[in-house]
């Protein structure tokens, strides 16, 4: 079982007439929730994870938005095999990035949008075993690009509603240091690069991201 929520909640922007105008301020934010039940029949293996971000930009030219991000996501694991034992596991993700957002103009009222991100993340995990006498505890630093495209459509004068793909291409780096006597022969730091897409899955659409912009 799956269950999956994206929302962009509270876009606000001075704008008029379906135009983001120069010196207007964006406001945002989103709220994001999934749950998903999987792996071995019996052990009652659970994902969940959240996400609450604002974001604030100003366009410096029309159409064009420059900003920030600020971002928190739990993730908790529950149940999870690992060789002779299982574990909860248990992380928080702190993420700060700059973005940049223009609008491309389809028809009356209706627009198309880019976003490009680049974002560092840091991150704490517990991971805590059931049989273990010692739970572990890691770090994790890096950093990331990725590109989000979508349709904005002013359904009133104040209000315009938003569908996008979040990250639908994604370039990130991440280091990983254990903060606790590791064991001989396991690496004290770990580096990670990866490129992912959102076209690589069965189901891309099951990405969706929708909101609102409320036009001040």
């Amino acid at each position: 079982m799956k269950f999956r929520i994206s929302l962009a909640l509270l876009f606000l922007s001075c704008t008029l007439n379906g135009q983001i105008k120069k010196e207007s301020v964006l406001l945002g934010g989103q709220i994001y929730y999934g749950k998903n039940d999987y792996g071995i029949p019996g052990l009652n293996q659970k994902y969940k994870n959240g996400t609450f971000a604002i974001s604030v930009g100003k366009a410096y030219r029309e159409n064009k938005v420059i900003g920030i991000n600020i971002g928190f996501s739990p993730t908790r694991q529950y149940n999870n095999y690992d060789g002779f034992d299982t574990s909860n596991v248990f992380s928080n993700r702190y993420e700060f990035g700059v973005f940049f957002r223009d609008y491309k103009k389809l028809a009356k009222d209706l627009y198309f949008f880019s976003q490009l991100d680049g974002t560092f993340t840091t991150s704490k995990q517990t991971q805590e075993y059931k049989l273990a006498s010692r739970d572990r505890e890691s770090t994790q630093r890096g950093g990331s690009i990725s590109f989000t495209p979508g349709i904005s459509y002013q359904l009133y004068r104040k209000i315009q509603f938003e569908i996008s793909l979040p990250n639908i291409l994604s370039v990130r780096y991440a280091v990983t240091r254990p903060l606790h006597q590791v064991a001989l022969g396991n690496p004290r730091k770990q580096e990670e690069f990866s490129f992912s897409s959102t076209f690589s899955n069965s189901s891309p659409l099951a990405y969706l991201g929708a909101g609102f912009r409320f036009v001040l």
